[in-house]
């Protein structure tokens, strides 16, 4: 047993390549298999119009237009070369979480490895299309998603290869340890018995829920990782600063030998629900994130709407139109405006004829 530990830095080098350099360091002296990065674009994830966004940690408050903080995220494509580049010569994988299909073209040309998507596209089916027919090695978080939506996900990726891992993940940061519900990985080792599992972990504690993941057969887990919890950023006060990382890192390979030697527990807090649902504490997230359809421009009323007028954005505090799925249905017939559609207004069945 060999689990695939990732090192998500995902936005947590707060636009310094330095810190880059920094987290990968503490990736490979941790011990970790993967370092992992996010590669979107503002313009590709929200629409200008998401709206403001105001929460508070356990230190800080925050109060920030979504649009222009994602801007204030992303990792210059610039950087990608180098990046990989480094982990290559710290014989480190790099990995990178993609958004939307003109990232992914960009990062399969740079000869990326594996694709990671993240619980948010679980329900972007074309995106998962793409990714597929790459037939590269796939790795799906599935935070806030139904059991149902899960298997789309997964037929859609099946339609072209089988290499693919689903991840158990709770999309609430922090995650409280009795609302990680680790007991959906046996829910998905009867639902796809075929299918590679592993957990995308939230929780403040380093070890605690990775280590009952091992116990119920996770092949990968994957842990946000920060230099500094009191960094400016939202994902850094739940991160795990480099002791902490190394130390889930030697829990973890102590896990897997307990584990072979049938030597452990399942805690019962942790394990929690089997049931693979959007649960209560998911649900704000979910609606916040998950994508949908929206329109690129205007459109008046009698228009033919093209797939050039859909985007597939997340709503923020916008309301929530079609699912991404629908998409094709734009591609597969002629769909003419009910009425006047605003820029940046979702898609609604009653505004299409």
């Amino acid at each position: 047993m060999n689990t695939y530990i990732i090192s998500e830095i995902g936005i947590n080098h707060n636009g310094s390549l330095e810190n880059c350099y920094k987290m990968i360091d503490v990736s490979v002296e941790s011990g970790c298999s993967a370092a992992k990065f996010q590669l979107f674009s503002a313009k590709n994830l929200y629409p200008k119009s998401a709206g403001r966004l105001d929460w508070k940690d356990d230190d800080k408050e925050y109060s920030y237009d979504i649009y222009e903080a994602v801007k204030n995220f992303e990792l210059p494509e610039e950087w990608i070369d180098k990046l990989i580049e480094y982990c290559k010569s710290k014989n480190i994988d790099f990995m990178v979480s993609v958004f939307d299909e003109s990232g992914l073209d960009y990062i399969v040309q740079k000869g990326i490895k594996v694709i990671k998507l993240s619980s948010y596209t679980i329900t972007n089916i074309p995106l998962i299309e793409a990714c597929a027919k790459t037939m590269l090695p796939l790795i799906m978080s599935t935070g806030g998603a139904t059991l149902s939506e899960t298997e789309e996900a997964l037929n859609s990726v099946l339609k072209y290869h089988n290499n693919v891992t689903i991840l158990h993940c709770s999309i609430s940061y922090p995650t409280k340890l009795e609302d990680v519900n680790m007991g959906v990985l046996d829910t998905f080792k009867y639902a796809f018995p075929e299918i590679s599992r592993g957990y995308s972990d939230h929780t403040m504690e380093s070890s605690e829920a990775p280590i009952q993941a091992i116990y119920l057969g996770s092949s990968v887990v994957e842990k946000h990782m920060t230099l500094d919890k009191t960094m400016d950023g939202p994902d850094h006060f739940f991160a795990l600063e480099p002791h902490e990382l190394s130390s889930m890192v030697a829990d973890i390979r102590k896990a897997e030998q307990d584990y072979e030697n049938g030597n452990f527990e399942i805690d019962k807090t942790i394990y929690g629900s089997s049931e693979k649902i959007c649960h209560e504490h998911e649900k704000y997230l979910r609606d916040f994130a998950y994508m949908t359809l929206f329109s690129k421009r205007e459109i008046k009323a009698g228009e033919i709407i093209s797939l050039d007028d859909i985007s597939i954005l997340r709503p923020g505090k916008k309301a929530r139109g079609l699912e991404p799925k629908y998409f094709k249905l734009f591609k597969d017939n002629t769909v003419v405006a009910k009425c006047d559609i605003a820029f940046e207004e979702p898609f609604l069945w009653n505004i299409l004829l």
